[in-house]
């Protein structure tokens, strides 16, 4: 339960981010405020990936525990990237037909098209090693190459013969590339080694040792990183700064989004049990929630509010449609529940995000 906290928490960060920067006025986005709230915000994407390789750690685990072969676990880990990834484009495919966008948007490369591949990555790293210590091994030494590498891959001289689509994942772009392969498959690789850990601790007992180590390193790697962005550049000049793909970035946001595990763990008896309840609903159904509410909050339903509400209306109105998309999830439950007269494939696929 209290990990569908932390995905619930995913959500409204979520939120938080695309509610602020689809319907803050003008006038208000110069404010302290407005940008230390994107920052808030812009946290939830770390922590979805984060999260995502939590949960492929523990469908390994689940898989594992139940006798399934090694090499079926890890083509079913693998699988999953691969769905996610098919379901990005056709996300942009729903985004195309609603008027969100133009022809070229269905190759956008955005959190989904990031996501799948990586889960993809992540299965075939569960898959290397056979011991827990060996999966959190490779994970964090993948965690760590994906971060360090980012600067230089960004900056290399071979996307620029690529096409431009495939380049996209490689280099942001402006309008076409909000995220890039590196460094943002480092934070599922970083959650795949977590999940391994956690996993393995339930079994063990050992879940309070744990979640203690968990808040110092995540701590203590957000404070170092923090240090670093002070000191010289181990890059070259003008090839790595601190808000694009530097390590010490990276690794800020990843200690902050790691303490999402610790502060669910540690709340899970005293939070109040409808907000632990609406926050379970958000992180159980934190695809959906993404999906549908893309569309509310920078579609044409919300047209006369769209950079229109100060800024401390728009922190409102994501708390909100926070509450509003948790009511809206066993609607869509209940929907799917009486298929009679339903469109099998819209059906389907909401069965599939739910």
């Amino acid at each position: 339960m209290w990990l569908d906290w932390a995905r619930g928490v995913a959500v409204v960060l979520m939120v938080l981010a695309h509610v602020v920067d689809a319907w803050t006025r003008d006038a208000d986005r110069d404010r302290d405020a407005y940008y230390v709230a994107s920052f808030i915000g812009g946290l939830a994407a770390p922590a979805f990936l984060f999260l995502a390789g939590l949960g492929s750690a523990f469908s390994g685990a689940s898989r594992d525990a139940r006798g399934l072969a090694h090499g079926a676990v890890t083509a079913a880990l693998v699988r999953r990237g691969l769905l996610i990834f098919g379901l990005a484009f056709l996300f942009r495919a729903q985004c195309f037909v609603l008027g969100l966008g133009r022809p070229i948007d269905l190759l956008k490369v955005d959190i989904l098209n990031v996501m799948g591949p990586s889960l993809m990555l992540a299965g075939a790293l569960w898959g290397v090693a056979r011991s827990a210590a060996g999966r959190i091994g490779v994970a964090l030494a993948a965690t760590a190459g994906l971060a360090f590498a980012a600067p230089l891959v960004r900056s290399a001289a071979f996307v620029d013969v690529l096409p431009a689509p495939l380049g996209w994942y490689f280099r942001p772009a402006p309008a076409h590339s909000h995220f890039t392969l590196l460094p943002w498959m480092a934070f599922v690789t970083a959650g795949l080694a977590a999940g391994v850990a956690l996993a393995q601790a339930r079994q063990s007992g050992a879940e309070r040792r744990l979640q203690a180590l968990l808040t110092a390193t995540a701590m203590s790697v957000a404070g170092l990183a923090w240090w670093a962005s002070f000191q010289p550049s181990i890059y070259p000049a003008g090839q790595s700064t601190f808000w694009g793909a530097s390590p010490t970035f990276f690794f800020m946001r990843l200690g902050l989004v790691t303490l999402l595990l610790p502060a669910g763990w540690a709340l899970r008896h005293l939070l109040p049990a409808s907000l632990g309840a609406t926050l379970a609903t958000l992180g159980a159904a934190s695809l959906f929630i993404y999906w549908v509410h893309v569309e509310l909050v920078y579609g044409g339903i919300a047209i006369l509010i769209k950079r229109r509400l100060p800024l401390e209306l728009t922190l409102v109105a994501t708390f909100v449609a926070a509450w509003g998309l948790a009511r809206l999830v066993p609607v869509a439950r209940r929907w799917i529940a009486a298929p009679a007269g339903r469109p099998e494939p819209v059906r389907r696929l909401v069965a599939r995000l739910l």
